[in-house]
């Protein structure tokens, strides 16, 4: 590792947790002595976890021995969101992919370490919503079988040029790079337009009701459209109403999944 790279999370939440291999911690102690950028990090994910384990100690104290550490209790965690999770009945790739995020142990308390950022910060779901009057939303006009299809385009990176008129629009000058995806509000998956009008910076990572949220939402409802149990219509005009109030509608919670705090889909803008 040189200089100039970092640590991934999942490794910081490793070391965190004693799981790193030994000669990877010696090589982060090393790292650390240095890297100020990483070692702020680790302090924030430490933080994190130290909050979800005073948050959900008394759900689940009686499900595992207080000795166990703060993995054993995400595990639990994971185990209980599994059964409001969209897993029953949701066809076999979407089962699949909540099983491999259970059966990673550390990937999973990175996931809902970062999900912790809703303890401590008092973001309303109003201020990760667009600006209506910037991004009322925008289609184009493609049927079910057109938006069901294999090939069917998920957005991809929005060009440079537009992604920086996009900042523009919205008042941000020197935006830090990670921290918001340009988004599509309606999802191309779903007949969204590029075009300015379905466009924002939605938060990649701080607050509660980021990107990988929504990223999560919107693979759920082409399913449902695709399984003929949504409206492709309906499915636009919620995503473009107010996507939160459609997220709890859809997953019956007041809060996001752990297991969508790091949905892994669409890259940050960098």
């Amino acid at each position: 590792m040189t200089r100039d790279s970092h640590f991934p999370d999942e490794e910081l939440v490793r070391a965190i947790d004693g799981e790193l291999a030994e000669t990877r911690v010696r090589e982060l102690d090393r790292h650390l002595a240095h890297c100020w950028r990483c070692k702020v990090r680790r302090e924030e994910l430490e933080s994190a976890i130290a909050g979800f384990v005073q948050l959900q100690q008394s759900e689940l104290d009686h499900r595992i021995p207080p000795h166990q550490g703060p993995a054993a209790r995400l595990r639990a965690q994971m185990a209980l969101e599994a059964h409001s999770a969209p897993g029953k009945g949701a066809p076999g790739w979407i089962r699949n992919r909540y099983a491999a995020r259970a059966a990673f142990p550390a990937l999973a308390l990175a996931l809902a370490a970062m999900g912790l950022l809703w303890t401590y910060t008092r973001q309303s779901p109003e201020s990760s919503l667009p600006d209506a009057r910037l991004t009322p939303g925008a289609i184009r006009f493609v049927s079910r079988e057109q938006a069901c299809v294999a090939a069917a385009p998920d957005g991809g990176p929005v060009p440079a040029e537009m992604a920086e008129q996009v900042f523009r629009r919205y008042g941000i000058r020197q935006p830090r790079p990670r921290a918001y995806e340009v988004d599509y509000l309606i999802t191309p998956a779903l007949g969204g337009a590029e075009d300015m009008s379905n466009l924002w910076p939605q938060p990649y990572t701080e607050g509660v009701w980021t990107a990988h949220v929504k990223d999560a939402l919107e693979d759920y409802m082409r399913t449902l459209v695709c399984e003929g149990k949504l409206d492709l219509a309906t499915a636009q005009q919620e995503l473009a109403g107010n996507w939160i109030a459609a997220y709890r509608k859809y997953f019956h919670t007041s809060l996001p999944l752990p297991a969508h705090v790091l949905f892994l889909k669409d890259k940050p803008w960098e």
